[in-house]
């Protein structure tokens, strides 16, 4: 499922649209979204808060609308051995 939503998110998607590519609800596929990022996969497109402060506040899809894609994911780092 991991995998799916990883190619799915080569290109900007929302939550919802990626919920109907996958065959989830909502709330499942947000859930995936929050573990995707915090392992460093994704990232979530910035300024879609909502927040009335810029001039495209009435542009803005607010947060359950962000599009989220992939993130190039860096080579770790060789560890060494002691």
């Amino acid at each position: 499922m991991m995998a799916k939503a990883l190619d799915l998110l080569a290109s900007p998607r929302t939550p919802r649209e990626l919920a109907g590519a996958l065959g989830l609800s909502l709330e499942a596929t947000l859930l995936l979204l929050q573990q995707l990022e915090r392992k460093g996969y994704v990232q979530p497109l910035p300024c879609a808060t909502r927040c009335g402060a810029c001039a495209f506040r009435n542009l803005c899809p607010g947060p359950s609308e962000t599009p989220w894609v992939r993130v190039s994911v860096k080579q770790p780092a060789p560890r060494f051995s002691p």
